[in-house]
């Protein structure tokens, strides 16, 4: 199967990159009833579609990048990232 690697450099600081990790990845947070979690897009995911490849490189099957790109784009001018085909040798 065909795989997306999407590569990615925050080009903000603050509160645009951590909007944009919280949406790729979640977040944990602390209430009076203990831990909770809100999702990120890579939750929604089935575990083994993606995987991190390092801190800000993500490896994605094909047929589920287009969602993991949305969240790109829409923090486009805060990020410089580029995406590339992966197709893995038989």
């Amino acid at each position: 199967m065909k795989k997306i690697l999407l590569l990615w450099d925050i080009k903000s600081k603050g509160s645009k990159a951590t909007l944009f990790y919280r949406e790729l990845r979640g977040y944990d947070y602390k209430t009076k009833s203990g831990k909770c979690h809100s999702e990120g897009i890579l939750d929604e995911l089935p575990d083994e579609v993606w995987d991190f490849v390092s801190r800000s490189a993500l490896l994605v099957d094909k047929k589920y990048a287009s969602e993991v790109e949305r969240i790109f784009e829409k923090y486009d001018s805060h990020l410089k990232w580029k995406k590339f085909i992966v197709v893995e040798k038989e």
